[in-house]
């Protein structure tokens, strides 16, 4: 009797376009995408009129099997502010609060900000060669504080889900602004 196996499965990556073929979803965020999560609403409007700019693409490819879920994800969060805060993902924890995520920069410079529900705030630095490991039951968002586009590779189990309920609500403790030409936490005053 033939058993059904699956078979790997590969991409090809380009580091110097910070992206890989074959994609099979391609979803971009502009700031209307966004418009909640930035603090700065005027400014948010003036970016709306200007144009809608993208701030950020994501490459998707499932790796499902007969017994697993995995999924690549490449994200390349462009330079660019709205206002004073930079640009960043929308930020979200995982619908399944067992499941965990690694993320690992592969150009561009910023930070990952990580939060508990009960407000635990985490911030990585991030360079090019960072790889993280997101913990479950912790929300988690990047930004881009560089002057180039920021990409990071992403594997998780298809099955974690994404909530972005509880950032959209509230945001992270803490933002990323440019004061003085650098990158600067400040209190995020919906905390």
């Amino acid at each position: 009797m033939l058993q059904d196996i699956d078979y790997p499965i590969s991409v090809q990556f380009d580091f110097d376009e910070g992206a890989f073929s074959p994609v099979k979803t391609r979803s971009d965020r502009r700031v209307s995408d966004l418009k909640m999560m930035f603090h700065d609403q005027d400014a948010v409007q003036r970016a709306l009129a200007a144009g809608d700019p993208l701030v950020y693409q994501i490459l998707y490819h499932p790796f499902a099997t007969s017994k697993s879920d995995m999924a690549l994800g490449v994200s390349r969060i462009f330079p660019g502010r709205i206002g004073d805060e930079y640009y960043m993902t929308k930020g979200h924890i995982h619908e399944r609060d067992d499941q965990p995520e690694i993320y690992f920069c592969v150009k561009g410079e910023g930070y990952l900000l990580l939060q508990t529900a009960g407000g635990e705030f985490r911030a990585e630095r991030w360079t090019p060669g960072t790889i993280s490991h997101i913990p479950p039951m912790w929300a988690h968002r990047v930004v881009n504080t560089g002057s180039d586009m920021l990409v990071f590779v992403a594997s998780y189990h298809l099955s974690a889900g994404h909530d972005y309920r509880l950032i959209e609500a509230k945001g992270f403790r803490q933002m990323l602004v440019e004061r003085d030409g650098k990158p600067t936490f400040v209190d995020n005053g919906r905390w």
